[in-house]
């Protein structure tokens, strides 16, 4: 258990520094309180999945590769009940709930990761979410006080680290690109390509060949300046420039 000067020394550089690099957040949590792991996810909700903006964390690449590869999102049931309210969702509650997700557990088990944490979610705009998770390194007897113990502690903390980032954010002054706008049909394309159609699709829906559709994504990724598709829904979802799905 952290003492009570630890935190009100890591709360001071919260409130004192105007952004807090993630690795550094990370590294004084981890010293304050017995965390193993942290994970803070910021991401558009699109039709095809989520268009991540950050995604910091301490986890090795194998255990990434491995929720990934298993297909875990599916039945992650953590992931679920975050996009589905604002309390914080606690990990082993969440997973007597879903049954299901039995084979998520028995692999981070198998990866040598504890299973007491807690998630909590983060304010953010329509159609986005975001949050940050905290793997306890303690046995699953004393997660009960631990976690009453600095769960309040925990959430001020997350908002205000998340916070940072979100002023932060708004200090950057997007380019103009030159006065450039999209066009009616960039933005169709883009409206579709949110919804997880595939060039051919949209093609077919415009009634335009699947090159025309390729020509007006490239278009678009130059004007919202990103290099990928995802990037280029995420930025007109994030400006208004496409309907809500």
């Amino acid at each position: 258990m952290a003492d009570q000067q630890a935190f009100f020394d890591l709360l001071d550089i919260m409130e004192n520094e105007k952004l807090v690099e993630p690795t550094r957040f990370f590294d004084l949590m981890r010293g304050t309180f017995s965390i193993a792991n942290l994970l803070y996810f910021d991401a558009d909700i699109l039709a095809a999945g989520f268009a991540i903006h950050r995604l910091h964390h301490t986890l090795s690449a194998g255990s990434l590769r491995a929720y990934m590869d298993g297909g875990f999102r599916r039945i992650d049931p953590v992931l679920k009940m975050t996009m589905g309210g604002v309390r914080p969702v606690d990990w082993a509650t969440a997973r007597k709930l879903h049954p299901e997700s039995e084979p998520l557990f028995a692999a981070a088990a198998d990866l040598g990761h504890g299973l007491e944490g807690v998630t909590l979610p983060l304010s953010t705009p329509t159609r986005r979410i975001a949050f940050l998770a905290i793997q306890a390194d303690i046995r699953a007897e004393d997660w009960p006080a631990y976690k009453r113990c600095h769960l309040r502690d925990f959430q001020l903390l997350a908002n205000l680290f998340h916070a940072s980032l979100l002023e932060n954010d708004n200090r950057i002054q997007l380019p103009d690109h030159c006065g450039k706008t999209l066009t009616h049909r960039e933005t169709e394309v883009l409206g579709w390509a949110a919804a997880g159609k595939s060039y051919w699709e949209i093609g077919t829906i415009l009634g335009i060949s699947e090159r025309t559709v390729r020509f007006f994504m490239t278009n678009a990724r130059r004007k919202l300046n990103v290099v990928s598709n995802t990037q280029a829904v995420a930025q007109a979802v994030r400006r208004d420039l496409i309907s809500a799905l």
